[in-house]
C-alpha cells in the first residue's frame, strides 16, 4: 500500500506524518501468511493514532462498511467512520446544488404571489428552516463521531463550522437524543412538530427526561401560540427537574458524559479523577463545566 500525496488518517482525519498500519500485526520477523501483508489488511494512520494503537491503548475493529476505534482498558467507542459502496458524494451535493438553483427560482417568483401565497410560503420556509437546522444537528453529531479527542473536538468542530463550540456540542446531543438511529422519528418531526427553533429541543435535552419534556412543549405550544422557550425554562424550573445549569459541581451527580477530558500529559482522553495526584485532569474538568 503506497502513501498517496492527498491521503489522510483513517482515524483523524491528518494529513502529516502518515503511516501504514496492519490491522492484524505481523508480529516479531515479519510472518508468512500473504493475508497478513495484503492491502485490505492495511490502513494509513498519522503518527499519533498509529502510536496509540501500538502501544495498545486504543484497538481499530474494521468491517467493510465500519471503522471502530475502541478504548482498550473501558471498551468505549472513541472514534466512528462509516462507508458504503453504493454512496455518490458527486450525486449528494448535485442535489444540494439543485436545491440551492431552486430557492433563486422562489424568490424571482415571489412578486407575483396572492397575499394568501405569501403567508403560505413563509410558513413554508420557517418549517424548511427547521429542517435545516435538523441537519446541521446531524452533521455536527457526525463529525464528533469521528473524533478521537474528547473535549478538543468541540473546539475544532467550532472553528471547521463556523460557529462557537457549544453551539456545536448542544446541536450533537439534540441530534444523538431525538434523532439518531430513528429516521423515522426524524421525518415525522419535520412535518408535524411545532416547535420550530433548536432551543426548545437543547432545554429539554438539560433535564433527566428529554422526550418527555419536549412532548409536553409541543402540546403547551399547540395550545398557545405565544408560548415562549422563556416560559419552557421557568415550567422546568418549578417542576424542580433537574437541569445542567442548575446542577452543583461539587454534587454526586453524573457529569455530562458528552463532555470529556484530554490530558496534555498523558496525551489522551481520560475521566476526571483517572490519575491520582494529578491536578491537571480535576482542573481541566472544573474548566469545561
Amino acid at each position: 500500500m503506497y502513501i498517496e500525496p492527498d491521503s489522510r488518517c483513517a482515524i483523524c482525519g491528518a494529513l502529516r506524518q502518515l503511516e501504514v498500519h496492519h490491522i492484524e500485526p505481523r508480529r516479531m520477523g515479519g510472518s508468512s501468511r500473504p493475508e497478513i501483508d495484503a492491502d485490505a489488511n492495511k490502513i494509513i494512520l498519522c503518527r499519533t493514532c498509529h502510536q496509540h494503537i501500538t502501544e495498545q491503548r486504543w484497538r481499530l475493529h474494521r468491517t467493510a462498511d465500519e471503522l471502530l476505534v475502541l478504548d482498550v482498558i473501558t471498551g468505549e467507542v472513541l472514534s466512528r467512520r462509516r462507508f458504503s459502496p453504493a454512496f455518490e458524494p458527486g450525486a449528494y451535493f448535485h442535489d444540494l446544488q439543485l436545491l440551492e438553483e431552486r430557492l433563486q427560482a422562489l424568490v424571482r417568483g415571489i412578486p407575483y404571489l396572492t397575499d394568501d401565497q405569501l403567508v403560505e410560503l413563509f410558513h413554508e420556509l420557517r418549517a424548511f428552516d427547521q429542517r435545516t437546522w435538523m441537519l446541521q444537528a446531524a452533521i455536527c453529531f457526525e463529525a464528533k463521531q469521528r473524533s478521537v479527542y474528547g473535549d478538543r473536538a468541540w473546539e475544532h468542530l467550532g472553528k471547521s463550522f463556523g460557529v462557537g463550540w457549544r453551539q456545536s456540542y448542544n446541536l450533537a446531543r439534540v441530534w444523538e437524543t431525538f434523532f439518531f438511529g430513528n429516521e423515522d422519528e426524524f421525518c415525522i418531526r419535520m412535518q408535524n412538530s411545532v416547535l420550530e427553533e433548536v432551543t426548545w429541543y437543547v432545554v429539554a435535552c438539560e433535564t433527566e427526561a428529554p422526550h418527555y419534556w419536549l412532548a409536553y412543549a409541543e402540546d403547551r405550544k399547540a395550545e398557545d401560540p405565544s408560548y415562549a422557550i422563556s416560559d419552557f425554562r421557568e415550567e422546568i424550573k418549578a417542576a424542580g427537574a433537574r437541569c445542567e445549569d442548575d446542577a452543583n459541581p461539587g454534587s454526586d451527580g453524573e457529569r455530562c458524559r458528552w463532555l470529556r477530558v484530554y490530558c496534555a500529559k498523558l496525551q489522551r482522553v481520560v475521566s476526571p479523577g483517572r490519575c491520582p495526584g494529578c491536578d491537571l485532569v480535576p482542573a481541566l474538568g472544573e474548566a469545561m463545566r
